[in-house]
């Protein structure tokens, strides 16, 4: 256990210290935060009030910030276990691994401590986050989200972070190139940002678009949070209740997209995106066992 925490925090200090590796791991995030601010809050906020549902404008304006961090923290988990898994692929490219074989420090303890190092650093950073987020809405909107679902958003992030930990770390094995990782975790928010609807509700993009992206583990976890807090937020603003199926549905794809075009429950789905972490964690041990000679 010693050897595995002394590893771990060597892992994250290396990271944080890469100051362009944290840079282009947030990157994805940023670009949403402007892209929202610059014109697609803006759409939100005109199309919610085109419908029947009529609403203040700092309800509104609660509504899309919250839709909209929720896609960032989403995003955030799968860029920062990526950016540090980063420094696996650099050990292994430098053949610094060789030499923690010779120290006391087994296999299994170096791969858990990668691993345990992608988690901590998403979900402390998510955490922090998530903080700063709610109390920056709540004084531009007047509005706070409530204490149950602010706990709520923090199992979701937990959740979410060791699903993208999983899912990266086996990106991280089939890739191997610190560079390739790079390039990949540059244009993956963007990419996913849209897949997973995230930037914009499905309504929007097709029905197409939906099915693929019902094949991501990020969609469902992006789903359930906003449903955690889109509910909460539709409470506290006193939207009829058929007002809220709508704005759920059409505007924020909050209650689940179900599989391939198929009415799966929301809950089947992280189900089985839980099963897809734990089977690509298991796949990346493996392989990782064979390559530390």
């Amino acid at each position: 256990m010693k050897n595995i925490f002394a590893f771990t925090i060597r892992n994250i200090k290396l990271f944080l210290r890469d100051r362009m590796t944290v840079f282009f791991s947030i990157m994805s995030s940023l670009i949403l935060i402007l892209l929202y601010f610059l014109f697609i809050a803006k759409l939100y906020i005109t199309g919610i009030n085109a419908t029947t549902v009529v609403i203040s404008e700092n309800a509104a304006g609660f509504l899309v910030y919250l839709q909209m961090m929720t896609g960032v923290l989403v995003l955030n988990s799968i860029s920062l276990s990526l950016g540090m898994f980063s420094g696996m692929a650099k050990d292994f490219e430098s053949r610094r691994i060789c030499s923690f074989l010779l120290t006391p420090i087994k296999k299994r303890e170096i791969i858990l401590s990668y691993f345990s190092g992608g988690i901590i650093v998403s979900l402390i950073l998510n955490i922090c986050t998530w903080i700063v987020t709610v109390l920056l809405i709540g004084i531009i909107t007047n509005y706070f989200v409530a204490a149950s679902a602010f706990f709520l958003g923090i199992v979701v992030l937990i959740v979410s972070s060791l699903i993208s930990s999983s899912i990266m770390m086996l990106l991280t094995v089939l890739v191997k190139s610190s560079t390739g990782l790079a390039i990949f975790n540059g244009v993956s928010g963007t990419f996913l940002g849209f897949i997973c609807g995230i930037y914009m509700p499905y309504i929007s993009l097709g029905k197409a678009v939906e099915g693929i992206g019902s094949f991501f583990p990020f969609t469902h976890l992006t789903a359930w949070f906003k449903n955690i807090v889109i509910t909460d937020a539709l409470s506290q603003i006193g939207v009829p209740s058929e007002s809220k199926d709508i704005l759920m549905n059409d505007w924020f794809s909050a209650n689940g997209v179900g599989f391939c075009g198929t009415d799966a429950p929301l809950w089947l789905m992280l189900l089985l995106s839980g099963i897809i972490g734990l089977a690509c964690l298991y796949i990346s041990g493996l392989l990782l066992k064979k390559r530390i000679k």
